[in-house]
């Protein structure tokens, strides 16, 4: 890889995905759908997979047909202020990030705060250069080619300088489809179907790069 800058997701890859803050945030989704569109909870659900499908995020779809005007009620709403009970510290994790030697940004479809609170509690704030959120995307994030393009044009770099490490195969999929360097943190499997890269947690990111010298692994 010839990569200069490494963008990395938040939910569910700087952490492990079973501490169980995403279901929460998902379920929290689902009771808002429920609530704002008066359906119950089991159309909600399914209504929330159609929207991801074919806009990327519950609130793309909420505000492209569903007709939310006020996204900042829906992030106010799905994500907890309280993440201590679900993210666990893990002081590896900042002398790892700090020894990979390139620059770095959150590329995340949460806000702001969230994120924030996410890197406190790992205490990692200060091994990212930027958060790029929701709002910076126009609340359309990823895999929307545009919300990867307003990233890019900030950190001034072209799509093949720079590594994506999400939980999520398919923005990986739609960052590689734009020349970009991808990295799955997962172990469901989804890397052999979206054919990355992957690693099962953020702390073997050091053991990707020294393998066939950070070549991506077959």
């Amino acid at each position: 890889m010839n990569i200069s800058y490494i963008l990395f997701d938040c939910d569910n890859t700087l952490y492990k995905s079973t501490n169980g803050l995403f279901e929460e945030i998902s379920r929290r989704m689902t009771l808002f759908v429920s609530d704002f569109l008066g359906i119950d909870e089991q159309a909600a659900e399914f209504l929330r997979k159609d929207y991801t499908a074919k806009y990327g995020t519950t609130l793309g779809g909420l505000m492209r047909v569903g007709g939310l005007k006020n996204p900042e009620q829906f992030l106010k709403d799905v994500h907890p202020e309280n993440i201590d009970d679900y993210v666990a510290k893990n002081p590896a994790l900042k002398p790892m990030l700090k020894a990979i030697p390139y620059p770095k940004s959150i590329f995340t479809n949460s806000p702001k705060e969230h994120a924030e609170r996410v890197l406190d509690r790992l205490g990692v704030r200060s091994c990212f250069e930027n958060i790029f959120d929701i709002r910076f995307s126009q609340f359309l994030g990823k895999p929307v080619p545009s919300s990867f393009d307003r990233v890019l044009d900030e950190i001034g770099k072209q799509s093949e300088e720079v590594l994506l490490i999400d939980d999520m195969a398919s923005y990986l999929a739609a960052f590689k489809e734009m020349g970009g360097e991808v990295l799955l943190v997962s172990t469901n499997g989804t890397a052999k179907k979206y054919h990355l890269p992957c690693i099962p947690t953020i702390m073997e990111l050091p053991e990707y790069f020294k393998d066939a010298a950070g070549k991506p692994k077959k």
